[in-house]
């Protein structure tokens, strides 16, 4: 059986160890930036250079798109419970240095999850000049069931996708 003394030091260290967890929690949760919230789907968000907004975001299962030329990205369905949406995206340069597009830099995340690169994009890397826009195709493969998806922008907080891409489990 245990000596009193050691009771004691259990009775003492145990609460100590817990408040300490709580405390890093709190301060873990307090000291964090706050998450700019992406704009909502269909309004205009600020990016390095000007301004992006996002036009329609289509399963490809809902209306047969397929790329221009054949791609090998599209030979195989996704896997598992992911799907294909293409994104389209209005890019419009308000800055005198303009919009420099690249689709690599562009990716599409999920509150707490992963991140995603466009498994096919057109145009490619272009320079859009002060006053013009381009419409730009990204296409993902994202899960259907991902929560609160967001287009990263660069140097911006991102534009919403909404829910409107779930299959709804089919």
């Amino acid at each position: 059986m245990a000596s009193a003394a050691t009771v004691r030091r259990i009775r003492v260290i145990v609460p100590l160890i817990l408040l300490t967890l709580v405390g890093t929690l709190v301060a873990g949760i307090v000291t964090a930036s706050p998450r700019t919230p992406p704009a909502m789907l269909g309004a205009s968000g600020s990016l390095d250079g000007g301004l992006g907004r996002i036009n329609g975001v289509i399963p490809l299962e809902a209306d047969g798109w397929t790329p221009p030329a054949a791609e090998a990205e599209f030979a195989d369905p996704p896997d598992g419970e992911m799907h294909r949406v293409r994104v389209l995206v209005e890019l419009t340069a308000m800055e005198k240095e303009g919009i420099s597009f690249d689709p690599s830099r562009y990716t599409v995340s999920a509150l707490g999850s992963d991140s995603w690169k466009p498994v096919w994009a057109t145009p490619g890397p272009a320079l859009v000049r002060q006053g013009e826009s381009i419409d730009a195709i990204l296409v993902f493969e994202l899960p259907d069931r991902a929560i609160d998806l967001t287009l990263d922008l660069p140097g911006g907080p991102g534009l919403s996708l909404g829910a409107g891409h779930h299959r709804g489990g089919k």
